[in-house]
């Protein structure tokens, strides 16, 4: 907004009344007209009307911060959760020679995941061995007793065929014969060996002898 033409008459009259210098009267001019200009240029509110606020910036929103997102594969709603590991499992038993990468891939797990899954089938499998040496050997264990007491009983049989024998010796003998003493005594029970004491060189002496 420009400054009234009146007032800028009545400005310079005032100045000219003052007779001065021309220099002087332009150097006030300078002085005095742009303060006045730019007071001019600001609008006075009216009275009673509002002030206007400055409107303020809007606040800036936050910019997401853009990029891939990691793909996570979700486990199927019924699917238990060591699912990964038994698919490894599964995947191992039907691909042996396959390596972990592989499997892996095909059970759709991840590689910790396969190595554990062949470390548990491992540990597994070695269990599984004990177990059936242990089960064998209790069945060979169970096979050869009858076999052991028999051996034991003829034995007896064969060295108390032709009368008593002090027990030091059968035992002797059955050692050398490879007769242990479980089944030695067990044979002596079954047989119903007769057990007496007899002096020898004046020593009494324990012997063995067959029933009758």
């Amino acid at each position: 907004m420009m400054l009234p033409a009146s007032d800028l008459a009545e400005i310079v009259t005032n100045l000219v009344g003052l007779r001065l210098e021309p220099t002087t009267t332009a150097a006030v001019l300078g002085a005095v007209l742009p303060p006045l200009l730019r007071s001019s240029e600001t609008p006075t509110p009216a009275v009673g009307q509002p002030q206007s606020k400055p409107r303020s910036a809007a606040p800036r929103r936050k910019r997401e911060k853009s990029g891939p997102r990691l793909a996570a594969a979700a486990p199927a709603a019924d699917e238990p959760t060591d699912g990964p590991r038994q698919r490894a499992r599964a995947a191992l038993a039907a691909n042996p020679d396959a390596t972990l990468t592989r499997i892996a891939k095909i059970a759709k797990c991840s590689h910790g995941t396969a190595i554990n899954a062949r470390k548990e089938l491992a540990a597994e499998a070695r269990k599984q061995a004990r177990k059936e040496t242990r089960k064998s050997a209790c069945e060979a264990s169970k096979a050869a007793k009858p076999e052991r007491r028999q051996r034991a009983q003829r034995f007896l049989r064969d060295a108390l065929a032709h009368g008593p024998k002090q027990v030091s010796d059968v035992e002797e003998a059955a050692e050398k014969a490879h007769v242990d003493a479980h089944s030695l005594e067990q044979a002596r029970a079954e047989l119903g060996i007769v057990t007496t004491r007899a002096n020898t060189g004046g020593a009494q002496a324990v012997q063995w002898s067959l029933p009758g």
